[in-house]
């Protein structure tokens, strides 16, 4: 029998709790596995932008596979200003895809799932959509309750996140929220997911290792550096970071 420790057994618990269905597993091949197996040869596979999802390397066995995958957030797409308007259309075509794999940016330790977003587009997308939802997150991501949630995404991963991005944001230049009001705000759209939607099929896998952004400020330097390092690996600045963004005129299929 796998003994976990009481902070991720009580979020465990807690989920389940509170519907979902939750996983654990020691390791990122584990995650990864378990998820490549609900995905059949007709399976259409959305991506939510995450470096968490980046990080597990299924992208690279979704493709290897044949698998389709509707990704907005690949480099050529994300590194293109003039094809933000393509980008957008697979984001809304995700919403009728089979299956979506997503990160979270907090899960806290009585079952609840903790998002902010800029656009809008992946939070939406957990909720209501994709008939299946795989949440994947990180141990690191675990937090004692809401309010710890909210601190650590405003204060923690949105200023570096932001930084890292080129985003002109107080955030980036001050590593503290500021509650702006710039148009390209980053913390538009906050959602606390208490329970699980009705109508979505959706499992949250705990892994036993540091994914993503998010960290306790009282950790060791040496695994917030580390964590912070493994984050910049996989992610890059978007384009429409800093080039504005005009409305090309082309019609969405």
């Amino acid at each position: 029998m796998l003994k976990l420790k009481k902070e991720v057994k009580e979020t465990l618990e807690n989920l389940l709790a509170n519907h979902f269905d939750a996983k654990f597993t020691k390791s990122i091949d584990t995650a990864k596995e378990f998820i490549l197996k609900a995905v059949s040869k007709k399976t259409v596979v959305g991506i939510g932008d995450s470096a968490t999802i980046r990080q597990i390397g299924i992208l690279e066995e979704l493709e290897k596979r044949g698998r389709k995958v509707l990704n907005p957030f690949s480099r050529k797409l994300t590194t293109d200003a003039s094809l933000t308007w393509v980008r957008d259309d697979i984001s809304r075509k995700i919403f009728s895809c089979d299956m979506l794999v997503v990160g979270s940016n907090a899960v806290t330790v009585d079952g609840k799932l903790v998002n902010i977003d800029a656009v809008g587009n992946r939070v939406a997308s957990m909720i209501f959509g994709p008939r299946r939802v795989f949440v994947v997150v990180g141990r690191n991501k675990i937090v004692k309750d809401v309010e710890e949630a909210l601190y650590r995404i405003k204060n923690v991963i949105a200023p570096f996140h932001a930084r890292v991005k080129e985003f002109a944001t107080p955030c980036a230049k001050t590593g503290r929220c500021a509650d702006c009001n710039v148009s390209k705000r980053i913390c538009s759209v906050t959602t606390i997911m208490e329970k699980k939607p009705w109508r979505t099929d959706m499992t949250v896998i705990l892994i036993d290792e540091d994914l993503g952004l998010g960290w306790d400020e009282t950790w060791p330097k040496e695994r917030i550096d580390q964590i912070k390092s493994n984050y910049e690996r996989v992610t890059w600045v978007f384009a429409s970071a800093t080039t504005p963004q005009t409305f090309r005129g082309n019609k969405l299929n």
